[in-house]
């Protein structure tokens, strides 16, 4: 993930009236407001980069909120601001949050081994910590790196796949010895779910509404497959056949994707709830601070990067990126859309895009234009 190259969209006009018989000019016309210029981003960016449609929303550190849409679902239907997208990888925010949650409860331990909760599964080393699993310390390679798995799921796209069918058919021998390094892994939190379920007698979806949801008010955040997702879906763009032209993702099932995805990348949501759930999380009003200062904690820097800090479930940016500041949050990619989600600490800023095409440019362009407008009109 990085923050691409800021495209900078400046300039003004103004208009004088110039009034027959009268030698007064009347004074500029009043510029743009701070919304209009933030929407202006999303409409310039979506121009300029080809985009399909982006929802967007900032929550300001006085509690403001903006959220802004521009371009299409599908036809000419328009984005709106109730529309959930699949948010990706951004899942794991809430996972390793509801898990730290459970911890501090005393539902389990950060250092139980996976042979407290799971049983025997190929390619897993059961010594393994849920600690590991949530800094992607395990070693365990990453399941949905492996091509079959996504032929499988694409020849019987309608199908449910169980956590024993994937891991008996598609697990790789693990990338290292648990602890031995880090690697970045969807197998660890779609491990963290069947951990979830088992260790509470609940459903993840329950456990998610119950410590976060309903007590934010997050109103539409849903877990796909356990939970049915409200009519309003945005249609999802994805190349699916490689012949360089976009799919609508939403005329293929989505049980196949999300219930091999699950606990690592399932959740829907809007822009404007994943701008409150970052600002919430990351503001430390959601965890206790020393499970927060937990995730927080840099447990190693990203491959290929010199700034980027590895935390759970978040990356922790350096000022080095294309906006200047630092920056906490996720990415997510997956069948047909893109997110990002990131807070401001040194601002008290959330920023939350999300896209429904597969189109790195226009999301990484959006969100830049994005954080700086919110700096400049904080």
């Amino acid at each position: 993930m990085k923050i691409l190259q800021t495209i900078i969209v400046s300039g003004s006009l103004l208009l004088f009236s110039l009034l027959i018989n009268c030698c007064n000019e009347t004074g500029p016309e009043p510029g743009p407001t701070a919304s209009e210029k933030l929407q202006k981003v999303l409409d310039y960016n979506l121009k300029a980069f080809n985009g399909k449609g982006v929802s967007a929303a900032i929550v300001f550190q006085n509690r403001d909120l903006w959220s802004g849409t521009s371009g299409i679902s599908f036809g000419t239907s328009s984005i709106t601001k109730a529309m959930i997208f699949n948010i990706g990888s951004v899942t794991k925010t809430f996972i390793a949050a509801l898990c730290l949650q459970l911890a501090d409860e005393g539902v389990f331990c950060l250092e139980d081994s996976l042979h407290d909760w799971l049983p025997v599964y190929p390619n897993i080393d059961y010594s393994i910590t849920i600690k590991q699993l949530l800094n992607n310390t395990s070693g365990i390679c990453n399941i949905s790196d492996n091509p079959e798995l996504w032929s499988a799921v694409f020849n019987d796209p309608g199908k449910l796949w169980t956590l024993e069918e994937l891991l008996s058919s598609f697990l790789n021998e693990p990338y290292a010895a648990p602890g031995e390094d880090w690697f970045y892994s969807n197998t660890n939190y779609i491990l963290l779910g069947e951990i979830i379920k088992v260790s509470t007698g609940s459903s993840v979806s329950s456990e998610l509404r119950n410590h976060f949801l309903e007590p934010l008010g997050l109103n539409n955040t849903y877990f796909a497959i356990e939970e049915t997702l409200p009519p309003d879906v945005a249609h999802g763009w994805f190349d699916l056949t490689g012949n360089g032209s976009y799919d609508d993702m939403s005329l293929i099932s989505r049980n196949g994707i999300y219930s091999v995805l699950h606990t690592s990348a399932a959740i829907f949501s809007t822009a404007e709830d994943l701008a409150r759930w970052s600002s919430a999380l990351f503001s430390g009003n959601v965890l206790s601070q020393l499970s927060l200062d937990m995730m927080l904690y840099s447990y190693s820097t990203m491959p290929g990067t010199t700034d980027v800090e590895c935390g759970m479930g978040v990356f922790l940016i350096g000022p080095g990126n294309n906006t200047g500041v630092k920056l906490i949050g996720y990415t997510g990619r997956t069948f047909g859309y893109l997110t990002s989600m990131f807070y401001l600490p040194d601002y008290g800023i959330s920023v939350a895009v999300i896209i429904n095409e597969d189109n790195t440019e226009c999301l990484d362009g959006i969100t830049t234009d994005l954080i700086l407008e919110a700096i400049n009109d904080d």
